[in-house]
């Protein structure tokens, strides 16, 4: 507000109506003070800010408008002005705190101009009420310290360059990788100039190689994001991210990945470790396996033939003690079967090779493999016809789905009471195909319930009559697992268990219905001349190879300790058949394999594997090595009439 003419204070206060009009309908409240400090002028805005009406204004002290703690020092300020009278435009006004008629506060803006007139000089105000200014500010500031505690509370490097591509803002991590680059100030750095003090710090091969990586930057920098990682002469490993703002400035983070490398080395080491002590307990397990089955291979063996032996037959007596044998020998090579089984899905060592497959059919194997000990036990087992229309085909592995149905069902027979039944059945749902296995047993006790799948629970029969290793349903679970499928259970005590496992549906229904296939079991047949070379380096197992095939008449026996002198005996001798053991001293049973299939005179004798090394892996390399079977130790001697019976015309004992 500029100096005005010289003219009567009274004047204005009484002025014509146009002159008030203007004056009322300014945006700000208008006071013009006397010389003598009081209010000889307002406008409609006054009123309003201050709760007063006008009359009730004019004449009265400024002090009155002005907060008591402020009056003191107010006389002193307008003295001065009078002193020295200088307009005081609105941008260089003063921020003050008013009061109200009712006594409140008000923060105010207000911009002073001396006015001249016939008494002397006065002084006019334009007051702005600035209550929502201050809210607006106060709340911009509030949300520019949070911004500034979030960007500073990052445990990672945080920047922010405007559209010239200026630092604007910082946290202190990175602030700390420029302590001792650049000195002074970060704030206002450019891009560039920052960027190659972060790259003065790092590990590179040679200038080539530092130029190549900036090359290859100042190529990608336009992208709207752009990630390298680098690694400092100090060890540390880091990540740059720049993201480009819609403004077309830079939002830079930089991560320090020294600790993530670290863990990731540490897990890597760990990965190794844990490869070779898998490795190594497969390697253990194999070779206890075949340490086990060694000695048990012998005791079974002998035990059939003394069981077998037509020339001087045992007594009934005898012939009771020598099935105890039997029974206790295959109860141990069961017991240790499972142990090696479940150590090995523990140690991830088993393979699962999934296809569709029918349920239907699985379903028939099992019932056909389950008769005879169901006949045994005295146990009818049946399985339900399906559903009209079939079952949906599964994906699973059928020799270890097929594995978890003949634990369920071998349990419900061994399990049961005599005269009771086993019941398979298999329904479909939704998404799922679950078989149930129920019986007519003992059931189990409710207290036993919860700890039925764990190893070596066997439900309170620990010590009871029936021989079990307590191993088969933690096996059945976790092969489930591994199949992608679930098992569970219900069960009253005295009444009877059922067992289900239920695997995801694959495909639409096979038609058909579950027909059991009839056991079969090659039987000898004419007698018929062969040459057979047993190559094995145990004595005790050559002794029961030559006293079982004693029995068999036309049949030969070579013996050979060593691999190498089977070589040199079948070439020589070329004999109808081998069996050969695969640990032996020297050159092993899968090389002697290679030779023999290498030699013109050797490469169409079969040959069969009888060796302890029975895991799945040695399995799987004696089948790829192209041996004719793969039997495992203590060898069943129906299992080796079978292979007699399929590569000799015909063998009778």
């Amino acid at each position: 507000m500029s100096d005005a003419p010289p003219s009567s204070l009274s004047g204005l206060a009484n002025g014509d109506a146009r002159f008030r009009q203007i004056l009322d309908t300014a945006p700000d409240a208008m006071i013009v003070v006397g010389p003598d400090g009081t209010i000889a002028l307002v406008n409609l805005q006054a009123e309003r800010l201050f709760g007063y009406q006008r009359a009730e204004l004019l004449g009265k002290p400024l002090d009155a408008l002005i907060p008591e703690r402020f009056r003191a020092a107010h006389g002193g300020h307008f003295a001065r002005f009078l002193r020295a009278p200088t307009a005081r435009e609105m941008g260089s006004s003063l921020e003050l705190v008013a009061r109200r008629a009712d006594g409140s506060e008000v923060p105010v803006e207000v911009s002073l101009g001396p006015l001249r007139t016939e008494h002397g000089v006065s002084v006019s105000a334009a007051i702005r009420d600035v209550t929502d200014r201050r809210r607006i500010e106060a709340t911009a500031r509030l949300a520019a310290e949070r911004l500034s505690s979030a960007v500073e509370s990052m445990q990672d490097a945080f920047a922010l360059f405007d559209a010239d591509e200026k630092l604007v803002l910082c946290n202190s991590a990175y602030r700390a990788l420029f302590t001792t680059a650049v000195s002074g100030p970060l704030v206002g750095c450019s891009l560039e100039l920052l960027h190659s003090a972060l790259l003065d710090q790092v590990e590179f091969p040679s200038p080539e190689d530092r130029a190549s990586f900036e090359q290859d930057r100042r190529v990608r920098r336009r992208e709207l994001i752009c990630t390298f990682d680098v690694m400092t002469r100090d060890g540390r490993g880091l990540r740059v991210i720049d993201r480009r703002t819609p403004e077309g400035g830079v939002v830079k983070t930089i991560w320090d990945l020294t600790e993530d490398m670290k863990m990731a080395s540490e897990l890597r080491e760990a990965r190794r470790a844990a490869d070779a002590g898998s490795a190594a307990k497969s390697e253990f397990l194999s070779s206890m396996s075949h340490e086990l089955r060694t000695p048990l291979n012998a005791v079974l063996g002998f035990a059939q033939l003394l069981q077998r032996d037509k020339k001087e037959p045992l007594s009934s007596r005898h012939q009771e003690r020598v099935a105890q044998i039997l029974k206790g020998g295959e109860h141990l090579l069961h017991l240790i079967d499972d142990i090696l089984d479940l150590t090995r899905i523990e140690a991830g060592g088993v393979s699962i090779s999934a296809e569709p497959m029918s349920v239907e059919d699985v379903l028939g194997e099992v019932h056909a493999a389950l008769g005879p000990a169901a006949d045994r036990a005295g146990v009818h087992v049946h399985v339900e016809p399906v559903a009209p229309g079939g079952l949906p085909m599964i994906h699973a592995d059928r020799t270890r789905f097929a594995q978890i149905l003949m634990n369920f069902a071998s349990n419900a027979i061994k399990y049961n009471r005599r005269g009771g039944s086993v019941r398979l059945a298999a329904r479909a749902t939704a998404s799922h195909v679950r078989v149930t296995v129920s019986d007519t047993g003992m059931g189990i006790p409710a207290d036993k319930q919860d700890k039925l799948f764990q190893p070596f629970q066997r439900a309170g029969q620990e010590t009871g009559p029936i021989e079990g290793t307590g191993i088969g349903l933690t096996i059945a679970r976790r092969l489930a697992h591994l199949l992608g499928g679930e098992v569970g259970f219900e069960s009253t005590p005295s009444v009877g268990s059922e067992f289900w496992v239920e695997m995801s549906a694959l495909v639409a229904p096979n038609a058909g219905s579950v027909a059991p296939r009839p056991s079969s079991s090659p039987r000898p047949g004419q007698e018929a001349r062969g040459l057979v070379l047993y190559v094995e380096d145990n004595p005790a197992n050559v002794r029961f190879m030559v006293d079982l095939l004693a029995d068999f008449d036309g049949v030969e026996l070579l013996t050979a300790p060593t691999a190498e002198v089977g070589i040199e005996l079948a070439r020589t001798r070329t004999p109808d058949m081998i069996i050969m053991d695969i640990n032996l001293p020297g050159m092993s049973g899968i090389e002697a394999l290679a030779v023999l299939q290498g030699l013109e005179e050797t490469k169409a004798i079969p040959v069969i594997a009888l060796t302890a090394a029975a895991s799945e892996r040695d399995r799987e390399r004696g089948e790829k090595a192209g041996f004719f079977r793969y039997l495992a130790k203590p060898i069943k001697v129906d299992e080796l009439e079978a292979a007699l019976q399929a590569l000799l015309p015909a063998v009778k004992p």
